[in-house]
């Protein structure tokens, strides 16, 4: 598949009054057109800065993008205002806490609305309409009536919708959902998931998920990349990756997620805690808590290579991916 969006050995840094924090460390992937890609790793891993690096949003002064590229549809975001002419109209975001990007003080029809007001020049009656079917369109109940609630006056999986609704405004043709499920239930959780999915084939738009939950994204993504400590050091296809974890890291997330059929009688947590940012250990980052580390994983760090099982879209940063296929749980 041609790839719509490109990100190559990309690294973002941080000043902090500790010092520089490297939080993204050369992370490179791509999503194809129509695809769905996963970002996955526990907080800390770099996942939501990617983002803001595509959409070009890092925060600054503290923030910058110190290497590596970017690319959209053959075009190079990382070109001064290039994000910025696309934001909204080609690549959209739906961020992780919609009660804190909705204005409080505005009516949701009118924050919606404001979309097509401002980048299509619609008047306040079209964009009012429009706003209106969006609202149907995300499945939110009575829309006509709600079109002048306030966003405190909707639950959060109804912000979340509201939220979508405003992403999709412009029909972009990516759309970035950084923790979209974040604080819901689990039964609100799969409602998102599936609006997501059926908003993506609608639309044919490729769709990128972060997430630090391997189970949310099990059955709509068609690959995933593990991120740990600003590093990719996993990727593939998504039943290749869940099934034939080839990172420790990966097995370790795998091993403590739950299981319905009972095929696993206790969760294995990964022991230890994600490095600091500013002081990362020599070697592979992961080492401290890996089981199979040796002397060559604390001095030389891997780089992602195919595995030794096919398909060869499968890689993972790790000196022993042997060990982990055979013993991954």
């Amino acid at each position: 598949m041609t790839a719509l969006m490109r990100v190559r050995e990309l690294r973002v840094e941080f000043d902090t009054s500790g010092g520089v924090v490297t939080a993204v460390d050369g992370a490179s992937f791509e999503v194809a057109a129509g695809e769905t890609v996963a970002l996955l790793g526990e907080s800390g891993s770099g996942k939501s800065v990617t983002a803001q690096a595509v959409m070009g949003i890092v925060p600054k002064p503290a923030g910058r993008i110190a290497g590596g590229s970017i690319t959209y549809d053959g075009r190079d975001l990382l070109t001064p205002g290039a994000a910025k002419g696309l934001r909204g109209r080609e690549i959209a975001m739906v961020f992780q806490d919609p009660l804190s990007s909705l204005n409080p003080v505005f009516r949701v029809g009118a924050q919606i609305g404001e979309m097509f007001r401002r980048h299509r020049g619609a008047s306040r009656r079209e964009a009012r309409a429009a706003a209106l079917e969006l609202m149907k369109r995300v499945g939110i109940p009575a829309a006509s009536k709600r079109l002048d609630d306030y966003p405190h006056q909707f639950s959060g999986g109804m912000r979340q919708r509201v939220m979508i609704a405003m992403a999709l405004a412009l029909s972009p043709r990516l759309l970035i959902a950084d923790e979209p499920t974040t604080a819901l239930d689990v039964t609100v959780q799969a409602q998102i998931m599936d609006l997501l999915a059926r908003l993506q084939a609608e639309e044919g738009m490729s769709l990128v998920l972060i997430t630090h939950d391997l189970g949310v994204v099990a059955d709509v993504a068609d690959r995933v990349v593990l991120m740990y400590a600003g590093r990719v050091v996993e990727t593939g296809p998504i039943r290749e990756v869940y099934e034939h974890s080839g990172h420790p890291y990966t097995a370790g997330l795998m091993g403590s997620v739950p299981v319905l059929d009972g095929a696993r009688d206790r969760l294995t947590p990964i022991q230890g805690s994600p490095p600091d940012l500013l002081s990362l250990p020599t070697g592979c980052s992961f080492h401290p808590r890996c089981h199979y580390a040796d002397p060559l994983c604390t001095t030389d760090q891997p780089n992602l290579r195919p595995l030794p099982t096919p398909p060869p879209q499968h890689q993972a940063a790790c000196h022993h991916p042997e060990g982990v296929l055979n013993h991954a749980p």
